[in-house]
């Protein structure tokens, strides 16, 4: 589910970032053809962008504190420990069942008009008539406005009988040049983002020059200018409830014929469509960074609530509840106090993300480990070039504890524990307005920078 809504996000992110320029430099040249392959181009890299695993070489780099040519990259891990967890996660949840309803409503929305279009065209016609090109007219009582939808034009008798030379060929152009399977593709994005408004403004300019360009084609096969303005305008007046199809008064009429009266754009305006090419490298760039991809994913993680185990009841009925620890699980130790504690694997889908913070934050945190690592090293060079992976726990009160090694030599461990005892006071984590017991996971490398 989690996965869902990052992928939406994605998705708006990619949407937005390329049609907003669009608007800016393309929305008003007489490219029709261009403009149209631009607006499915960002149609479909709203689907497939987000879909696309990109690494960076600094997510693929080792980590360590001390390399000047590589990237630090601390881990966090942070537990709620205490029995009364509250149940903030059920925002989250509500957040991504509203998602697919909203989805799901899309879907069927889109899947009734659909309905409503082939009822519409085969119910009650009068006659029809299929052309050598594969379209067949069906010809309709009443006033209902010229559509069509995939390889079949709807047209009302009058139409047909008074104006039926141009609407015909409005009709056909849209067949001709396949704007239902564009209507298809918006759709699959439009339910994907039914939240985002850029995606119905994105919309209606895919539907604008579906009718610039079938206008286009009616004016080239001679049709007078002033001839179709005015069928435009009285045509204008019908009603039709099928806007989902090529609807001949699909767009405001207006728009439409201040596009014809618009003079011819200069070819050399053509090369305003390259910006595609660094918008969408920038989105990929952005895609690639891990930090981005966890704070999206920190924003939309649905996380299960903590459970607790009944033990047993007191003599008054009461419950005695036993905390179920989202903690790291430890091996048994001795008592031996040399022993290394030892942490196994930390499964993160078992526990609360939060953040403590060192004083000062990771940069201040990262000059102290190394003026510790510095002084360590003119003492002791036996552990120099070696690096562990500790863990530790960062109280309520902002006091360390519970420390363990997660990777490493025992030896290079006592020094990094060392290091770690010697930290001031952090910032504890927090959530819901208060402190809580967190883990934090740092890797200390022995090298002199």
């Amino acid at each position: 589910m989690s996965a869902l809504l990052v992928y939406t996000l994605k998705s708006a992110f990619v949407l937005t970032l390329l049609y907003l320029p669009y608007t800016l430099m393309l929305r008003r040249e007489r490219f029709f053809r261009l403009n149209r392959m631009t607006l499915l181009t960002i149609l479909v890299m709203s689907i497939v962008q987000p879909l696309c695993r990109v690494t960076t070489p600094d997510s693929l780099a080792q980590t360590s504190l001390l390399s000047d040519t590589q990237e630090i990259i601390y881990t966090t891990e942070a537990i709620i420990l205490e029995s009364n967890v509250s149940h903030s996660w059920e925002w989250q949840e509500w957040l991504a069942f509203i998602y697919v309803t909203g989805v799901i409503i899309a879907v069927l929305l889109r899947l009734y008009q659909l309905f409503l279009i082939r009822s519409a065209i085969c119910r009650g016609s009068l006659w029809q008539q299929k052309d050598v090109d594969g379209i067949t007219i069906y010809c309709h009582v009443g006033d209902g406005a010229p559509f069509s939808w995939m390889h079949s034009i709807y047209i009302n008798q009058h139409d047909y009988e008074k104006d039926n030379h141009a609407i015909l060929l409005h009709e056909r152009a849209h067949i001709v040049c396949h704007h239902s399977f564009d209507i298809l593709l918006l759709t699959i994005v439009e339910a994907i983002q039914w939240w985002n408004p850029i995606s119905y403004k994105f919309g209606q300019s895919l539907r604008d020059i579906h009718e610039y360009q079938a206008d286009n084609h009616v004016l080239h096969q001679g049709v007078s200018l002033h001839d179709y303005k005015t069928l435009l305008v009285r045509k204008a007046l019908a009603n039709t409830s099928f806007a989902f199809a090529n609807n001949f008064n699909n767009s405001q009429v207006k728009k439409r014929i201040d596009m014809m009266k618009h003079p011819q754009s200069s070819p050399l305006m053509r090369g305003k469509v390259l910006y595609l090419l660094p918008v969408t490298l920038i989105v990929t760039a952005a895609f690639a960074m891990p930090k981005l991809n966890h704070q999206i994913g920190k924003v939309i993680e649905v996380i299960e609530p903590s459970q607790f185990i009944i033990t047993e009841e007191s003599n008054n009925n009461d419950i005695v509840e036993e905390k179920r620890t989202l903690l790291p699980k430890q091996k048994e130790q001795e008592s031996d106090t040399n022993v290394v504690p030892l942490v196994e694997d930390v499964h993160q889908d078992d526990y609360y993300s939060l953040t403590p913070e060192y004083p000062g934050g990771m940069s201040a945190l990262r000059d102290y480990v190394q003026r510790c690592i510095t002084e360590k090293l003119q003492e002791d060079t036996s552990v120099a070039g070696q690096q562990v992976i500790i863990q530790f726990r960062v109280g309520k009160d902002g006091m360390i504890d519970d420390i363990g090694l997660l990777s490493g030599d025992d030896e290079v461990y006592h020094a990094a524990v060392k290091i770690v005892e010697q930290m001031p006071r952090w910032i504890p984590a927090r959530t819901d307005n208060r402190e809580v017991d967190s883990y934090f996971v740092l890797p200390v490398n022995f090298v002199n920078n």
